[in-house]
């Protein structure tokens, strides 16, 4: 059964997986992207492999004030993004789950930022980079208000990229420099 552009049944079979074995909740995400030296066009690229077979190129590109060609969306867009697209995801699937159907879910994403920091203007923490993340949520249902906020607070628990955006992530950083010959 597919409510909300979410298949129900697998998604069930997925968490009950889960129940029975605590270690089918592990997934790893890897990929490598490339800074693309001495080419025209975007600045950076992946080939993500995709769950259907294949892989899919993903490219960024700085706006032009920012030394780039502006010929892509830039790796702050493509964050924001998925963000939004995996907090309509969460969304939808836990919707779909309790059988409520969205007729429409929009998401209009808004970041104020300031690149003094960026730009090496202002040490941390004189001046946030996000000033401010907004969300304008637009949900076309039959749910009642408290029934939105029920599933709000739900999407906000259960969402991976929310969680990544209000948790604290120190990534681990190692460089490999590439030793040539002279």
């Amino acid at each position: 059964m597919i409510v909300n552009r979410v298949e129900v049944d697998q998604f069930n079979e997925t968490l009950q997986k889960a129940r029975d074995d605590s270690s089918k909740t592990k997934k790893v995400i890897e990929f490598e992207g490339n800074w693309e030296i001495g080419k025209m066009g975007p600045q950076f690229s992946a080939n993500i492999n995709i769950e259907s077979g294949g892989e899919f190129l993903i490219q960024s590109d700085e706006p032009m004030s920012l030394g780039g060609g502006g010929t892509a969306p830039n790796p702050v867009q493509y964050a924001l993004y998925g963000i939004a697209a995996c907090f309509a995801a969460t969304f939808a699937k836990w919707t779909a789950m309790e059988g409520i159907v969205l007729n429409q879910f929009k998401i209009k994403v808004r970041a104020d930022m300031n690149l003094g920091v960026s730009f090496g203007i202002y040490q941390e923490p004189a001046a946030p980079i996000y000033e401010r993340i907004k969300f304008d949520i637009i949900v076309d249902s039959e749910m009642s208000p408290e029934e939105i906020e029920k599933f709000k607070e739900i999407t906000k628990q259960r969402c991976p990229c929310y969680y990544c955006l209000t948790t604290s992530i120190i990534p681990e950083i190692i460089f490999t420099r590439v030793d040539r010959e002279l």
